[in-house]
């Protein structure tokens, strides 16, 4: 074989194991990095919330200015976790997402029939419990994020947003 042959063929070996460990790891990498940015004051399993945004907003990746954004960082590696919130008379979707930054779940405003919200999120490793008040919802990893968007609209009801805001909760079952 010639060698531009196999310095091709080792280019091109060399691409494609940089390629599959890039698509394997940066997603987890920038899950790391978003937890990382959030208050460092803060630990897992707490709410950080969302100001309306404008040009400079980036906690949230290609945010939208329609949207008031809240969320928490999760660990269910002991306890699942509980997640509360009243719920709006208006568009909102509560998504989940993994360790890797995979969605696995979505809530939204068409799934809830009442003023409550309570959302029982369980990791991989979970003991069973029974639940009559809620959701069960089940993490494929230990780890992850949960962002809830609420539509602004024309800002008549901002106040009642940021209101609604503080009504979020997410707690660990076992304190």
């Amino acid at each position: 074989m010639s060698s531009l042959v196999k310095k091709s063929l080792l280019l091109i070996l060399f691409g494609t194991v940089l390629h599959l460990t890039f698509i394997a790891y940066y997603p987890t990498y920038k899950m790391w990095e978003f937890g990382r940015s959030q208050d460092p004051t803060s630990s897992v399993n707490k709410i950080f919330h969302g100001e309306k945004i404008n040009s400079n907003s980036r906690k949230v990746i290609r945010p939208s200015p329609d949207l008031l954004y809240s969320g928490c960082g999760y660990d269910v590696t002991y306890s699942p976790v509980v997640i509360t919130s009243k719920v709006l008379n208006t568009y909102w979707a509560m998504s989940f997402y993994s360790a890797n930054s995979d969605n696995f779940a979505i809530l939204n405003d068409l799934d809830i029939d009442s003023e409550d919200l309570k959302v029982y999120l369980f990791g991989p490793n979970s003991k069973p419990i029974k639940i009559t008040d809620g959701f069960a919802i089940f993490s494929p990893t230990d780890k992850g994020v949960m962002l809830i968007r609420r539509f602004i609209g024309n800002e008549d009801n901002i106040e009642e947003m940021y209101r609604n805001q503080e009504t979020l909760t997410c707690n660990s079952l076992i304190n």
